[in-house]
């Protein structure tokens, strides 16, 4: 049986005492030691005082003078804020000044611009500015106490990082952030999405995009000879040539993968994804998947493409809308009904949530009179958006709609149509299978294909790599579909059906990710370094007046092959009303649980505020990891 229903999970609360692991301490050299926690603290001595790379995590930090901050990712840098706090100086990367001295500036904005999003960067910025700040970059050499720290721009986990590079006991060490992870890994790649100057791909459609950078950053840093890297996790790194190399393959083996089976050969043509092999892999040669060649010339007469909407036409006259983003498509509509050539649209049908798909469906609806249908897995997307950060998303909740469960059917005139999950381009998905009356049959797929592929170019639309999860499902189900059908992305005009061959070469190559990932993530299932929300809150962004309760939940996929328990702190503002202690649940593999959370603002509160959650399982403690925002009315 196909594994599906992910977001109809129960909810349950353990209360726990369980605690973190103490941190543990090393000394690297006479004047160098690192404190192992969630964060590495590294700490360097010159003349009886102390200096910190990316902080001291310990609950009650040494006095340091300095900290060097090499990215502004709010789970790295809340272990040098301590010490900031405490009076010390923070240096920061001069491209990421902002992120540090005017981070409430951000999530002022964020509250709104969560919507419509399509440069996809990463939203762990801090909860507050930080005080005490000087800005350094690529090429600039510090001087603490007799000791040289040169600095290296090193962008690639987050856009504008840098390197630390400094002689101690006769040692040369480089500080490079997340920049690597242990024998040759990274955290994940949904952090590694951005725009693409040349050739030209906006940050929605740029995968990996920031991998040639970090892959230039990580042979910037070999050719510093390091004798030790140490990372802002993770252990350190004793032979640095050997991880840097291990990790530079490892990257380029997932892209090329990636580029075999990608959606964006038919949009942007062979010439597009030989460029982005050049720039990746210094070559442009990709072994990709042979275009569908079972292609119509254009859709059945009973089919209108109306951008990236299709309209359907019954012989009584009436119509059924597929999608609606535009506001051409109701006006379109309108002058038919006034030409006569159609009557009245009877229903409408989303097949995601992205805002081109999905932008005036209440405007629609209102117009005609019409329903709209989705799966169950769109429902609480669709009707409750401001509940989400996902990536393209429209602020306009459906208010008509109506739910369809898996395999329902509902006849309409000469067609029936079958209402399906269909989880492609974004884990909020459907399909819809209309079979005309000793006529065609169309799958309606959203955009979840093109006839070169799948189209998972947005990391952050949560494609899943799991058995009979995400694509593999799709692929499945198409697999299993009679062979008369053929397919509509509302982005291609003619209806397309894929051979035997090209679904296996696809489910190959997925298949085949999912062993190169293996290798690239440190994690125990690569799912949590493709999925950035695998664990969030919910709702995302909340209402609520000075020292009113609201409660939010943390959902958690475990994502793991085995049963995993999660420990979930709860982090809220000075002076909020929020539970300290920390919560506990266990949850089976491949399953989604939650956990309440009750917070409250003080009566002084304004403005936007961030709520956070630390989250420990197995080995891994990740510190304000999720975010909700909580606006004073």
């Amino acid at each position: 049986m196909k594994t599906r229903r992910l977001f109809l999970f129960c909810l349950i609360a353990l209360p726990s005492l369980a605690r973190f692991a103490g941190a543990e301490i090393e000394s690297l050299s006479p004047n160098l030691s690192i404190i192992h926690d969630a964060v590495n603290g590294v700490l360097i001595t010159q003349d009886g005082k102390t200096a910190a790379v990316y902080g001291d995590p310990r609950p009650a930090p040494s006095p340091v003078e300095r900290v060097f901050f090499t990215h502004f990712r709010r789970d790295v840098v809340w272990a040098g804020r301590q010490c900031v706090d405490s009076g010390a100086r923070a240096v920061v990367p001069e491209g990421e000044k902002d992120y540090f001295t005017d981070a409430e500036s951000y999530w002022r904005n964020q509250f709104t611009a969560r919507y419509h999003d399509y440069a996809q960067q990463t939203t762990k910025i801090p909860a507050q500015s930080f005080k005490n700040v000087e800005t350094v970059k690529g090429g600039d050499s510090l001087e603490w106490r007799g000791l040289t720290v040169r600095v290296l721009d090193t962008p690639g986990f987050t856009r504008r990082a840098i390197s630390y590079l400094f002689e101690i006991d006769g040692r040369t060490v480089a500080c490079v952030g997340d920049l690597i992870y242990g024998d040759g890994r990274i955290l994940d790649i949904y952090s590694l999405q951005d725009s693409i100057q040349e050739p030209r791909t906006g940050g929605y459609h740029g995968y990996m995009a920031r991998a040639a950078d970090l892959i230039q950053s990580l042979q910037a840093v070999a050719a510093a000879s390091p004798d030790l890297l140490i990372p802002a996790r993770g252990p350190v790194i004793r032979s640095p040539q050997e991880a840097i190399q291990n990790l530079i393959s490892r990257l380029r083996a997932v892209y090329k993968n990636y580029l075999s089976i990608s959606a964006l050969r038919w949009y942007w043509k062979d010439e597009y994804i030989q460029g982005c092999a050049a720039r990746m892999l210094g070559a442009p040669g990709v072994d990709w998947m042979p275009m569908a060649e079972n292609m119509m010339d254009a859709p059945p007469e009973w089919i209108v493409p109306m951008g990236t909407s299709r309209l359907l036409l019954s012989e009584s006259g009436d119509g059924f809308l597929i999608d609606c983003g535009s506001p051409d498509v109701i006006r379109e509509i309108h002058t038919m009904q006034a030409d006569k050539r159609i009557r009245s649209i009877e229903g409408i049908y989303v097949t995601h949530y992205h805002d081109d798909h999905t932008n005036q469906l209440p405007e629609a609806s209102d117009a005609f009179d019409a329903p709209v249908y989705f799966c169950a897995e769109q429902a609480d997307i669709l009707l409750h958006p401001d509940r989400y950060h996902m990536p393209a998303q429209t602020d306009k909740p459906v208010i008509r709609g109506q739910l369809m469960g898996e395999g329902e059917t509902l006849r309409w005139h000469e067609f029936e149509m079958t209402f399906s999950f269909f989880p492609g381009q974004t884990l909020y998905h459907g399909g819809l299978l209309v079979k005309k009356d000793r006529g065609e049959s169309i799958f309606f797929i959203g955009d979840s294909f093109t006839p070169s592929g799948v189209d998972d170019y947005c990391a952050l639309n949560r494609n899943l790599l799991h058995p009979g999860m995400g694509y593999l499902y799709c692929l499945e189900t198409l697999q299993n579909m009679a062979p008369d059908y053929h397919l509509i992305n509302e982005h291609v005009i003619p209806p397309f059906r894929f051979s035997r061959e090209q679904l296996q070469f696809m489910i190959d190559a997925l298949e085949k990710r999912i062993d190169l990932m293996r290798d690239l993530f440190p994690w125990d299932d690569v799912n949590y370094g493709i999925d950035s929300q695998w664990v969030r809150f919910h709702p995302y962004g909340v209402e609520a007046t000075p020292g009113e309760q609201v409660q939010l939940n943390v959902v958690i996929f475990n994502h793991s092959p085995r049963e995993q328990t999660y420990t979930i702190t709860p982090r809220a503002p000075q002076g909020w009303r929020i539970s300290t202690e920390p919560l506990s649940i266990s949850i089976p593999p491949r399953e989604t649980r939650s956990v309440p959370v009750y917070v409250a603002p003080p009566l002084n509160a304004s403005g936007v505020s961030l709520l956070t959650a630390d989250i420990h399982f197995a080995d891994w403690t990740l510190r304000q990891w999720p975010e909700a925002m909580i606006k004073i009315k």
